[in-house]
């Protein structure tokens, strides 16, 4: 019998209007299986039920199924946005008219870890919220009850006590991990169906406005152990030269890490490729040569835009003209590595016709280099708007956040840049046109087998899926005259 069951919520839309297309993407929940992992490691029974882990016609009656069988001493749901909030809501209110004796505890640091008053008023079935990083938190409050001991004690969390008043407790900043486990994917049900990743870093002390990840200590996997980690994954999913995606805020390995990695899979003779995230200033040609080297394939980065106002604004960098050069030199020198850069844009306040026509310029200068951009509309989390001052800046551009049903109840802030757009028409719109005017279906495709597709779903299996949902609705061309028309469609939009 496990004395918790952990649940991946799943959310009820996406971020981007093309996010539900293919049926078959889906992710490992790092944080649940890390939970998992540490727990089991301290001694604990621990169940992880992940809707996507086979079909469900019903997933609710899935979760009520396996805790009537498995009784658990404590239900642990997982809300890592926004968008899985109203199925957190509605999850809990069912969970807690069958099972009202068990505590329901909910987490999730970006989203409803931040605003756990708002939650415990807003859903009276949830007894816990964890604030933060949850492995350590959630193993003191599973020895608390186990030991029927109170939980008053425990930092880190906001909760209903007995008279079913909140309360809150200090929050403890040590109380996260110092190192970041070997991942048990066993533990995850029927993993082999989700794409295999490993996570190798989190944190990142940078300070940009519209991240909730900012300034936070970075802690780095040992390359040995991330060597190890790959070795477990070959022959778990037994498959030679997997597609990887490395898990992290921001891919910060020096490099005397990076030539460690390589030298590693060089001598234990591990063959695998992967993809990542980072920023501009951590690349340059020789760190790029390095990363290709040691076998990386896909590089996620937040150049953000191509205005420096815009840039500064956002507090992405100091010295927005260097960094626009460094840049198109790391999209030269990616292109000339055969890595794919995938440039992510980001629609921010003060976003205009006159600033995304610099920032098309932009990419229209370095086109040779440019593979696939993905760009999308500001959504502010919680606390971010207040905390850092953009509502006014917000005002001041004629801008103002969506005040739509859909978005209040996900506790989800989504922006009107200013008075020439908004957020609708950036995202079903603007973001796709600029989808389809840089990157092919074939690149589309090489990026998502890194992380988001299976590995055994095959490149026709994906274009089928794609022409069922509308190539017109993706962010990608499938033929030359599909580019052109997407180039002149978005130019005419932005002539005004």
């Amino acid at each position: 019998m496990p004395q918790i069951l952990l649940v991946n919520i799943p959310s009820d839309s996406g971020k981007k209007s093309y996010d539900k297309a293919f049926p078959f993407s889906k992710t490992i929940n790092f944080g649940l299986l890390s939970i998992a992992t540490y727990l089991k490691d301290k001694g604990l029974d621990v169940l992880i039920f992940d809707p996507f882990s086979k079909y469900y016609r019903d997933y609710k009656r899935g979760i009520v199924s396996e805790i009537q069988e498995t009784m658990p001493l404590a239900i642990g749901l997982s809300c890592i946005s926004g968008f899985n909030y109203p199925p957190l809501k509605s999850i809990s209110i069912l969970l807690k008219k069958k099972f009202p004796d068990i505590p329901i505890i909910t987490g999730g640091k970006d989203h409803v870890g931040l605003i756990p008053q708002e939650v415990l008023l807003d859903c009276g079935e949830i007894d816990i919220v964890i604030r933060g990083e949850a492995e350590i938190i959630i193993y003191k409050l599973m020895e608390s009850i186990i030991n029927k001991q109170p939980i008053s004690g425990i930092p880190n969390i906001v909760y209903r006590d007995e008279n079913g008043n909140i309360k809150e407790t200090p929050i403890v900043n040590s109380l996260i991990l110092d190192t970041i486990p070997s991942l048990d994917y066993r533990l995850y049900p029927n993993y082999l169906s989700f794409p295999p990743s490993i996570e190798v870093s989190r944190g990142c002390p940078h300070s940009c406005k519209f991240c909730v990840n900012t300034g936070t200590k970075i802690r780095k996997k040992p390359v040995a152990q991330i060597i190890e980690d790959v070795g477990v994954i070959i022959q778990l999913y037994k498959i030679q030269n997997p597609c990887l995606y490395f898990e992290t805020p921001i891919f910060s390995f020096n490099n005397t890490e990076i030539e460690e990695l390589i030298d590693l899979k060089k001598g234990k003779e591990v063959q695998f490729t992967w993809r990542t995230e980072t920023r501009v200033d951590y690349l340059s040609p020789d760190r790029i040569n390095r990363l290709a080297k040691a076998g990386l394939k896909v590089i996620d980065l937040g150049l953000e835009s191509g205005v420096p106002e815009i840039l500064a604004r956002m507090n992405k960098t100091q010295n927005p003209e260097k960094y626009l050069k460094s840049a198109a030199i790391a999209l030269k020198s990616a292109y000339e590595n055969d890595i794919i850069i995938k440039i992510n844009l980001l629609f921010y306040i003060g976003e205009t016709r006159k600033t995304l026509i610099e920032t098309i310029k932009f990419l229209e200068q370095n086109q040779q280099y440019v593979q696939s951009v993905s760009a999308y509309p500001l959504i502010a989390y919680p606390g971010m708007i207040d905390n850092v001052g953009l509502q006014s800046e917000l005002e001041s551009f004629g801008g103002s956040i969506d005040q739509s049903k859909k978005w209040k109840e996900r506790h989800l802030m989504a922006v009107n840049p200013s008075d020439e757009f908004t957020y609708r028409e950036l995202d079903e719109e603007i973001g796709i046109l600029i989808g389809k005017s840089y990157q092919s279906i074939q690149t589309f495709y090489n990026q998502k087998i890194y992380g988001y597709f299976p590995h055994n779903v095959s490149y026709s299996e994906f274009e089928t899926v794609a022409k069922s949902f509308g190539i017109e609705k993706l962010p990608f061309f499938y033929n030359a005259a599909d580019r052109i028309n997407a180039k002149n469609s978005l130019m005419r939009i932005l002539a005004g």
